[in-house]
């Protein structure tokens, strides 16, 4: 009777820790679905930034409606010809310019395609546990391709780097601007004293604008970097790390995200090579 009891004890100790076992595994599961999540997030928000700075390079300036109507007017009073569709526009907002559809077709189906391969990489985690017990085959799988992405992020943060982006279109009209202040001689010495004052101003602007935009898009490819090197760890030594070390993966990626939001131009700089570097080591035979 005590033997049948004892058995009964061990088997029920057994499907207890078989129970344990289980359910750690599905928290470690989910931890890297987090973590994988957390990445592709980050990592989409990075081409959105990169987007935007295209976006902003083609964008006319913002004026207000009566520095608009204006401008129409005095443009108006100079124009000799007939008034069309065509050419009203650029009467009253002259600065805007006209992207190839083509070409903007092009780019934003190429960002499309980025955004949906970080999408479809963080996929891959939601029915860990298809291959076996404990998704095995699933998570190895995916090392490489998160390898391939990372360093896609790397290339496309070393050419915004070394090309930083210039407001196009808002450069030409301050550069225009600036040539009619000082070819204009029927000013006096203080109103062209009082335009150059305004035309400095407006170029600091420009100028911040695009450190701006600039720094924004780096911080979020040098964020979406650290994560995807922290998620690459996790995912190589899976089988050996505990749930509680995915979970504090998590939480330090949520302190990078915050972190590096306030990271300076130097800093950014500094990190920027440092993942450029780290992976071009890694790529090397």
């Amino acid at each position: 009777m005590n033997f049948y009891r004892v058995k009964k004890e061990c088997s029920r100790g057994c499907i207890l820790a078989m129970l344990a076992l289980l359910a750690g595994c599905a928290q470690k599961a989910d931890a890297l679905k987090l973590s994988a999540h957390q990445f592709s997030v980050e990592a989409q928000q990075a081409i959105s930034a990169l987007d935007d700075a295209r976006t902003a390079q083609f964008s006319a300036p913002v004026r207000s409606l009566d520095a608009q109507q204006a401008i129409f007017s005095a443009n108006l009073a100079q124009f000799t010809g007939t008034l069309t569709a065509d050419n009203l526009p650029i009467l009253i907002n002259p600065d805007a310019i006209t992207i190839d559809p083509a070409e903007n077709a092009r780019w934003q189906g190429e960002m499309a395609n980025l955004r949906n391969q970080y999408q479809s990489f963080a996929a891959i985690f939601t029915d860990i546990g298809a291959d076996d017990i404990f998704g095995a085959g699933t998570i190895k799988a995916s090392a490489p391709l998160l390898q391939k992405l990372r360093t896609q992020l790397a290339s496309l943060a070393q050419t915004l780097g070394t090309s930083p982006p210039a407001f196009l279109v808002r450069r030409d009209a301050l550069i225009a601007r600036i040539n009619q202040i000082h070819s204009d001689t029927s000013i006096s010495a203080t109103d062209r004293s009082s335009q150059v004052k305004d035309w400095w101003q407006q170029w600091q602007t420009l100028a911040g604008d695009e450190k701006t935009t600039w720094q924004n898009a780096m911080r979020h490819f040098i964020t979406a970097s650290q994560l995807g090197s922290k998620l690459q760890t996790q995912i190589e030594n899976y089988d050996k790390i505990t749930s509680q070390t995915m979970l504090t993966g998590i939480d330090k990626g949520l302190r990078l995200v915050a972190q590096n939001r306030n990271l300076s131009e130097s800093q950014i700089k500094q990190k920027a090579g440092t993942m450029i570097d780290d992976l071009a080591k890694q790529a090397r035979p």
